[in-house]
């Protein structure tokens, strides 16, 4: 009988005060892909940052190809054949691909200490070449290389210390939908070269697509571990949650009203493209479209990031924004995509990341009314359904998905008419996922006029009253509620020349 080649058995860890996790296992096999699962705080990071080296155990041993060994910090970790590819990539942008697998390494070092040029560009080409890499130029800067590219190159410094057991966090997060296929031959590809993976993500199509097993845990507890065509999407939620989810999109039951809130005229996305599009009153309006299509660009338009040519109007009036105070001026409010690097400010309290876009509003002259702070944080996170012990919680030691209500919450806090959500769940889990696509269907109810921009394309079918396709600068299909599938959607978004399912 085969053995695993990695087993964590009765894994706990202990902070102050809190009960990371408790008596877990874990088991993974040569040429497995181990799916790991389950709600923001349920344990995932701190199993796989214990497996990689970062945290040492409270209690529990880890057994790799049957002998017992201890990780005093992932770079042993990785010396002893355990490498992790974290959801951010780690890669340094001015340097070659070749530099960054071989980085501070002395295999590619010669006599006197000088680089063995010609031996890093042959052996990182070979390693890439091998994942499913041909056509990368690994002597390219890799700030000139596609996201996929790049993810290439975290995977092959990861091998690159001929790891048994490879960790991908998120994988697929910063990936469009098109490149994620492509990302998947990889996988499957290191898979056949023997390589154990554990795969952690969010994506439910993603984990039934390409994993062997799940596992899920809850609350720092392992519930349960199956082969994949042993469970369905239900009773992974089920198992992940607690309990049933029964509807992860709320049913739209009212029509938006027909007022125009927002009407733009040749919005310039670029020196050749602009487009045009209307948003009603408490509509949610889907904007999808692949990597170059310029979906991200209207949202920086609007909200004055960057400058352009074109007509903007409001409630039938023409403005010029051209600074995210002007959009704010105007009620436009933008939630942006990602949370750590432009939405909150981890080291600060919740009720200080809440308060930040309107301290003016909340001051007398030169001092701020506490009282009035105190209040507006209390109610926003008593309506989002801020999970923490108080306001003053660190949003560092949030969940995600908590986080991300922090990031709707402060610029709800502004009384916006119009706002723009772009990746409104990116890096949150189902639950989480489910108690804001509710945040949002009920925003629109209440007459908030919303402009979804996400690559998720379920969530775009999901949510909108009506969907709009971009592609290389231009709008080129509209779809209403219902008309859209997801295959429709990045066909029309892939190649705008399609009609139904056909080239025309």
């Amino acid at each position: 009988m085969e053995r695993p080649i990695l087993s964590m058995e009765g894994i706990s860890k202990e902070f102050p005060g809190v009960k990371a996790l408790e008596d877990v296992d874990f088991e993974l096999y040569p040429g497995e892909i181990h799916a790991l699962m389950g709600e923001n705080g349920a344990g995932k990071s701190t199993l796989m940052k214990i497996l990689s080296g970062v945290y040492a155990p409270t209690q529990g041993i880890i057994r790799l190809k049957g002998q017992e060994v201890v990780f005093r910090n992932p770079l042993d970790a990785q010396h002893q054949g355990v490498s992790i590819i974290h959801q951010e990539f780690n890669l340094f942008p001015n340097l070659s691909a070749a530099e960054n697998i071989y980085i501070d390494r002395l295999e590619v070092v010669g006599r006197f200490g000088r680089i063995q040029w010609s031996r890093l560009y042959s052996e990182a080409q070979k390693l890439v070449d091998s994942i499913g890499g041909r056509g990368i130029d690994v002597r390219k800067e890799v700030r000139h290389l596609g996201v996929h590219s790049q993810q290439v190159i975290e995977i092959a410094k990861a091998l690159s210390f001929q790891a048994d057991v490879l960790i991908m966090d998120e994988p697929s997060a910063a990936l469009p939908e098109n490149e994620v296929q492509k990302m998947f031959d990889v996988v499957k590809r290191l898979k056949e070269q023997g390589v154990a993976i554990v795969y952690v993500s969010h994506r439910m199509k993603e984990i039934f697509e390409i994993a062997d097993k799940v596992t899920v845990l809850r609350d720092g507890k392992k519930i349960a571990t199956h082969k994949i065509e042993e469970v369905t999407e239900q009773s992974l939620i089920q198992m992940m949650v607690g309990k049933e989810v029964a509807q992860l999109y709320p049913v739209r039951i009212v029509e938006p009203r027909e007022e125009i809130v927002l009407q733009v005229k040749q919005l310039s996305l670029d020196s050749a493209h602009a487009i045009s599009f209307n948003l009603k009153k408490g509509e949610i309006l889907g904007l999808f479209g692949i990597p170059g299509s310029g979906s991200h660009t209207v949202a920086e338009r609007l909200f004055g990031l960057v400058k352009g040519t074109g007509a903007i109007e409001i409630n039938g009036v023409q403005v010029q924004i051209n600074t995210p105070n002007e959009a704010k001026a105007k009620k436009i409010a933008y939630v942006p995509p990602d949370r750590h690097r432009q939405g909150i400010i981890k080291p600060m309290s919740i009720r200080q990341n809440l308060a930040m876009p309107i301290l003016p509003e909340l001051s007398t002259g030169l001092i701020l009314d506490q009282e009035r702070i105190k209040k507006m944080s209390s109610s926003y996170m008593e309506q989002l359904h801020i999970k923490a012990p108080n306001d003053l919680q660190s949003v560092d030691f949030l969940s995600g998905g908590n986080q991300q209500k922090v990031v709707i919450g402060k610029w709800l806090a502004a009384e916006p008419e119009i706002l723009i959500l772009e990746e409104p769940t990116r890096g949150v889990d189902v639950g989480a996922k489910a108690e804001i696509y509710n945040i949002i269907h009920q925003l629109a109810l209440k007459g908030l006029s919303i402009l979804l921009i996400s690559s998720e394309m379920p969530e775009v079918i999901g949510l909108s009253d009506r969907i709009l396709v971009l592609h290389k600068g231009e709008i080129v299909h509209e779809f209403g509620r219902g008309e859209a599938d997801q295959e429709q959607l990045l066909k029309r978004a892939s190649n705008p020349r399609t009609r139904g399912g056909d080239v025309i």
